[in-house]
């Protein structure tokens, strides 16, 4: 009989596979473990390599790498940036205020907690591959972050153009002169365009964006692009005989309700301007590219001074006050009126050639707030009320204080809705009745509006908390000022941001009154109370820093040897406060607003009789000086 031994192979392959499955076993174990270790040593930290510009944030806690990556924000924020154009700079500085902080805003904000939050989570937000793949990735290499920014550009573009207007000749396009001879003759005649040049100022914010999101505050250069006309001599063809058949349609007539305007022939011819036809490049001829029409900054110019100012009618909202226990209507809601210029306009033009009398387009301007049945907005007590003290304001910030609380006064804001304290305020000038504060920008004094409103600000991020109310959009002052202590308790708002807004969540409306006794500004919020507890901690106030040696800036605007402090110093530091609603129904929500003041240097204008260069600035014992940065020539 023929017997079969099994091969040593077959008997060594379960062996093999064993063996391999325990040395996977002891590698995911291995690699288990090295994680739990990783984690443990990274707990509560960021992980390492993880950078933004060039400062390393690994291994550090949240706290720490706020500090670390507010120290250089700091520095930016006293400092500014130097832009300059040939022979000439300027200095972007991210802050701008008034002297006693009562009027403090800023063009470019830094978002550090945002930006720390992103720097914590890598390797900790996504799902688990995603996770340990990120955790891998900070062990091998550096993970560049980008500090988020947030950049006004129209300001900053303001200030560039008024500092730098020297690199500005815009182009010219061909334009057609009417001469008035006699009687109704005219004489038509056309300037031939030209080439023009302008400072790339777009290029330059976006290179100040990407250099701020690294924490570089290098010079940055400005070049300048050319600007081509649009419109060209050599297409303005038949002109005369079209500019002839507008000025033949006069008289014209604008019309609203039973108002007219008369537009005649010589007023006609003020407005009369070379256009491009619009059409595609298929439908294009010569003769075609250009006509004549109506000029829409002329024209639109004329409907605004001469007719929307007696058509215009500001909507005007209801407001309340509570009276022997109830809610009472003290001003009426009106809607408001607002003549459309772009529509009326366009209208204008479509029409021209075919009409002579043509009616405006005017919108009604919904008022927000109506009466309604008072009794039925459920209001019987007071649910909160936020206070401050603006003892030793000047007497126009005492005014524009007094302005903004009365405009407050009376408002209603409904269940769900969303409040905003800068539509609430509305336009901040000198016709609404706000007196201006003084600030230094670009070098100079300057005259701006709103300051004290800040005061109303924090009041209401004051009464807000004390309510119970979710806040939507609230950011802390700059830098510390005594009126809004004590720190990390302020609300700072300026037009268009940053703003104040809080939603009303609870289930009837809230009615708003302000009270000025003395120096006390206090903001009840009326309502109904619906079971809701608040809490709140003290103020935790920490990182005390002291701000740099008084800058000195020379300037021209000053008697030579006479001096004028602009700006105080502050201390910096870090402030935050816990706030928790326990609702009726046991809900708990709670948020801890932050804070970081940054430390600010006094600023103070010294008068010269000549301003020296840049390069030539030196230091004192007890102080920094530097030119204004106003068109000040720079010498190799």
């Amino acid at each position: 009989m023929l017997r079969i031994i099994p091969g040593k192979t077959d008997s060594l392959k379960p062996r093999w596979l064993l063996a391999i499955a325990i040395i996977f076993f002891i590698l995911l174990l291995s690699a288990s473990a090295g994680l739990i270790i990783f984690d443990g040593m990274f707990k509560n930290r960021i992980y390492p390599n993880i950078f933004v510009g060039d400062l390393d944030l690994g291994g550090k806690s949240v706290e720490a790498a706020k500090q670390l990556v507010n120290q250089r924000v700091d520095k930016i924020n006293q400092h500014g940036v130097i832009l300059t154009y040939k022979n000439y700079q300027t200095v972007i500085t991210p802050l701008i205020a008034s002297a006693d902080g009562s009027l403090a805003y800023q063009i470019i904000n830094f978002h550090t907690d945002q930006t720390v939050a992103k720097a914590y989570n890598y390797g900790r937000d996504g799902n688990l591959l995603v996770n340990l793949k990120n955790k891998l990735l900070a062990l091998i290499k550096k993970r560049p972050l980008n500090l988020t920014v947030a950049l006004n550009r129209e300001e900053i573009i303001k200030i560039l153009k008024n500092n730098l207007a020297a690199g500005y000749e815009p182009a010219q396009d061909a334009q057609l002169i009417v001469k008035k001879l006699s009687g109704d003759n005219y004489e038509f005649s056309i300037t031939k365009e030209k080439l023009g040049k302008t400072i790339d100022y777009e290029t330059a914010i976006d290179q100040l964006a990407v250099n701020l999101a690294n924490l570089n505050s290098s010079e940055i250069s400005l070049v300048t692009i050319t600007q081509y006309p649009k419109i060209l001599a050599k297409d303005t063809l038949n002109v005369a005989s079209q500019a002839k058949e507008l000025l033949n349609l006069a008289p014209l007539t604008l019309t609203y309700g039973k108002n007219q305007w008369i537009i005649d022939q010589d007023l006609l011819s003020q407005f009369l301007a070379l256009k491009l036809n619009g059409l595609t490049s298929s439908e294009n001829k010569a003769a075609d590219k250009v006509r004549v029409g109506l000029s829409d900054d002329k024209f639109k110019a004329y409907l605004t001074e001469q007719i929307s100012s007696k058509i215009d009618k500001k909507p005007i909202e209801a407001r309340f006050e509570i009276k022997d226990g109830r809610v009472t209507e003290f001003q009426n809601g009106q809607d408001g009126l607002a003549l459309n210029l772009e529509l009326s306009f366009a209208k204008i033009e479509a029409v021209l050639t075919s009409t002579s009398t043509i009616e405006l387009i005017v919108e009604e301007q919904p008022a927000l707030t109506r009466a309604g049945d008072v009794n039925d907005f459920g209001i019987k007590e007071i649910v909160g009320i936020g206070r401050s003290n603006f003892a030793g304001s000047p007497s126009n910030r005492r005014h524009n204080i007094a302005v903004g609380a009365n405009s407050v006064n009376g408002t209603l804001v409904k269940p769900g809705e969303e409040f905003s304290l800068l539509k609430v305020l509305g336009e901040v000038a000198s016709s609404t009745g706000y007196l201006p504060e003084l600030v230094i920008k670009e070098g100079k004094t300057l005259p701006e509006y709103g300051g004290g409103l800040c005061q109303v600000g924090t009041t209401m991020f004051r009464a807000v908390i004390d309510s119970g109310l979710p806040v939507t959009m609230r950011r802390n002052h700059s830098y510390r000022v005594s009126y809004y202590e004590p720190a990390g308790t302020d609300a700072t708002i300026y037009d268009p941001w940053p703003d104040f807004r809080f939603v009303n969540d609870l289930p009837t409306h809230i009615l708003i009154q302000s009270k000025i006794s003395g120096d006390n500004l206090s903001l009840e919020f009326w309502s109904a109370k619906d079971g809701r507890q608040v809490a709140t901690t003290s103020p935790t106030i920490y990182n005390i820093v002291k701000p740099e040696p008084t800058k000195i800036i020379k300037t021209l605007d000053l008697e030579p040897g006479e001096k004028k402090c602009t700006e105080h110093a502050h201390n910096g530091a870090d402030a935050y406060f816990d706030y928790k609603v326990t609702y009726a129904d046991g809900e708990i929500k709670d948020k801890r607003f932050s804070s970081h003041y940054v430390p600010w240097q006094e600023v103070c204008l010294l008068g010269v009789a000549e301003l020296s260069p840049p390069n030539g600035a030196s230091s004192e014992t007890a102080s920094s000086t530097a030119d204004t940065p106003n068109l000040t020539p720079i010498t190799n």
